[in-house]
């Protein structure tokens, strides 16, 4: 009987674990289908990994307080790691931001059915054509591998939160939303151009009603540039999703 309680426990500590990091993912949507999905993929994960795990290295506490500290842990460890996938879709977020505020459009917004909140429009773009290349390019193996490198490198009940990881995974947010920045940069700056012209122009000529065709114009030339330069902003996404996934591996190859 203690044998097979120890084993339950040890599946259910994978569980929370595989969760944990499931839970924040954008790439379910919400609902009451999308909770069920992610509780129903996190178990068999859970359950998979469970079973290739060393249970050997696993100190059962028993129906203990420490049970609740180990649970606790294995629920942060996943929530590092899903908050590490977030970051990446958030940059591809903060770009299309960034390009819609330059063409006007920070005042529309439509309902995101991925994470039900409003989003802008050029935004919900960038986010969506990430989420494709998310999974095109394989990155749902590559999380898949990393949550399965975390159970070999942090067995169930030994992770510790310490400053090296907590400056790794915040150094290597900043760098993401810096190459946010400088994918965004080239359209955003040269609607900043035009902006400084319009405003020029209705500054030296203000009979001419500037605003009128300024807010089409921003708009027309955000497109064309959109369109001229989205070859290069889908090889930028792709470097987003390439740094994740080595910024993974290398987190748990230096433990």
């Amino acid at each position: 009987m203690e044998f097979f309680e120890e084993n339950v426990r040890f599946i259910v500590l994978h569980w929370v674990r595989c969760l944990a990091l499931i839970g924040p993912l954008p790439i379910f949507g919400q609902g009451g289908t999308s909770r069920m999905s992610r509780v129903g993929l996190g178990v068999a994960l859970g359950t998979v990994l469970a079973f290739l795990s060393d249970i050997d290295s696993f100190v059962d506490p028993g129906p203990t307080l420490f049970l609740v500290v180990i649970v606790m842990k294995e629920a942060m460890l996943g929530l590092v790691l899903g908050y590490i996938v977030l970051i990446s879709f958030s940059t591809l977020r903060v770009c299309g931001h960034i390009i819609g505020e330059g063409m006007g459009f920070n005042m529309a917004s439509i309902q995101d059915p991925i994470t039900g909140v409003s989003s802008q429009l050029i935004a919900h773009l960038f986010e969506s054509v990430g989420m494709m290349l998310f999974f095109i390019t394989k990155g749902h193996h590559v999380l898949i591998k990393a949550l399965a490198a975390s159970f070999a490198i942090y067995p169930v009940g030994h992770f510790e939160l310490d400053r090296e990881l907590v400056g790794a995974v915040v150094l290597f947010s900043s760098g993401l939303f810096a190459s946010a920045l400088q994918v965004a940069a080239p359209v955003f700056v040269a609607l900043f151009a035009i902006a400084v012209a319009l405003a020029i122009v209705a500054r030296v000529a203000p009979q001419l009603q500037v605003m009128q065709f300024a807010f089409p114009a921003k708009i027309l030339t955000g497109l064309v540039l959109l369109v001229s330069t989205f070859h290069v902003f889908a090889p930028s996404m792709q470097m987003v999703f390439d740094d994740l996934e080595v910024f993974l591996f290398e987190m748990f190859e230096q433990r």
